[in-house]
């Protein structure tokens, strides 16, 4: 049962959402700065995204088959 339906949220936005609430953990324990809070907020946005893109059909090992 969804108690939020018009949220859709799938398993890889709350693997998205545990790593931005753990920066935050991270930020309130070893008291960083605004700057690194972003930084590193940034930096798992960035890794989610290039998670997220589609391989290279590219054949990068084709000059081994001739």
């Amino acid at each position: 049962m969804m108690m939020y339906p018009y949220l859709n949220l799938g398993p890889r936005d709350g693997v998205l959402i545990i790593a931005a609430a753990i920066m935050l953990a991270l930020t309130v324990v070893f008291n960083w700065s605004v700057w690194e809070l972003l930084f590193a907020v940034v930096a798992v946005i960035i890794a989610f995204l290039a998670g997220s893109m589609k391989p290279s059909k590219k054949n990068v090992l084709a000059f081994l088959k001739k």
